[in-house]
């Protein structure tokens, strides 16, 4: 009886024992759990910032479309084409032309290849939502330099960021630098050659030294997430870009750029991607008079993304918009039309531009 007695109480006493360790056991399971959910806590989260970045191309506001916006209104050459529909963060474009006044006049009456935007058209730019314009192209000093500083006034004046041009030389070749999302940009603007080569221009206007850009761009690279360069040359009119264009773009690729956009011939090419980078020899025009050329009237806006987790910027294409060129640009809508365009540009390009083209 007393052994069954004894054996009752060990019993007892080893489940009391493994009943108090198991509960010890779940105490401190519980106990490190809540620890690491501490801890998780505690470890910042990878955020992704985004950034979109819309290119167009040439934009002439002088000339025929001058005189309508001075006698029509300062919407006339948008009127058809709502920028912000295509829900850029940044949109960037390249100002063919000066914004000056000279009494109503804006085209030299002897010359069809001089002309000027009247000061209004710095309204037309502001209302249509272009954030920044490259001020850098060969029709920069048609008008001399009261009208180029004129052109930079007037451009500040409605809150417009250009780049290219300068009234201080030691400024000149410094790069426009914006923020958003916490996404740092720098944008170059320079062009090879003016029309009016008056003493000392490339003290005002960027020209592709590449002594020099190379410099600037070592200068800011580790300081932003992305680098672009506005180019302004090559040849107008021709099915793909000559080779000086090709070459300085590949120099550009080189040296720490990551979009190359080029501009001048007026009509478009292909988009070359490069590892991580991307080069578009030209973008065409945007708003532009030229119905001597049908390519000069088909052209596109290019929007990219710029993706940033942590420490890396990702940048990628994400849609083209093909465009019906003229002095009140629209929407290229013709399925045909459409088409000719993307086959055009898809020939020009390097790699397969099927999913970005809606």
């Amino acid at each position: 009886m007393l052994e069954n007695y004894k054996r009752v109480i060990a019993s007892i006493i080893v489940i009391t024992v493994l009943i108090v360790i198991e509960l010890v056991l779940l105490t401190y399971q519980r106990s490190s759990q809540l620890h690491n959910e501490e801890l998780a806590k505690s470890i910042p989260k990878s955020k992704t910032d985004k950034v979109s970045f819309l290119a167009f191309g040439d934009i002439n506001l002088g000339r025929t479309v001058g005189q309508k916006i001075l006698k029509k209104g300062v919407d006339y050459p948008f009127a058809k084409y709502n920028v912000q529909l295509d829900s850029a963060d940044i949109v960037f474009a390249n100002l063919e032309c000066p914004v000056s006044f000279q009494n109503g006049e804006t085209g030299d009456p002897n010359h069809n290849l001089i002309f000027t935007a009247p000061p209004e058209a710095a309204m037309t730019l502001y209302h249509a939502g272009i954030h920044i314009v490259s001020t850098a192209n060969n029709h920069a000093l048609d008008y001399g330099y009261k009208a180029l500083g004129e052109t930079i006034d007037n451009l500040k004046r409605v809150n417009i960021l250009h780049v290219g041009t300068s009234n201080i030389e030691k400024t000149l070749f410094d790069p426009l630098i914006i923020e958003k999302n916490n996404i740092k940009i720098a944008i170059f603007g320079v062009t090879s050659f003016v029309n009016i080569a008056l003493k000392g221009w490339k003290k005002s206007i960027a020209s592709p030294d590449t002594v020099i850009l190379k410099r600037r761009i070592a200068q800011i690279r580790d300081s932003v997430d992305v680098v672009i360069m506005s180019y302004h040359g090559g040849v107008e009119y021709i099915d793909s870009p000559i080779k000086k264009v090709r070459d300085f773009g590949e120099w550009c690729i080189n040296n720490d750029v990551d979009i190359f956009l080029g501009h001048h011939p007026h009509v478009t090419f292909g988009v070359e991607k490069k590892g991580k980078q991307f080069i578009v020899h030209s973008l065409g025009n945007f708003i532009f008079f030229q119905p001597q050329h049908y390519w000069t009237q088909r052209s596109y806006g290019l929007k990219f993304v710029f993706e940033k987790n942590d420490s890396t910027t990702k940048v990628d294409v994400q849609r083209f918009f093909p465009i019906n060129v003229s002095m009140q640009t629209k929407r290229l809508t013709d399925s045909i039309e459409i088409k000719k365009l993307f086959t055009r540009t898809q020939k020009l390009s390097n790699f397969d531009l099927t999913q970005y083209w809606n």
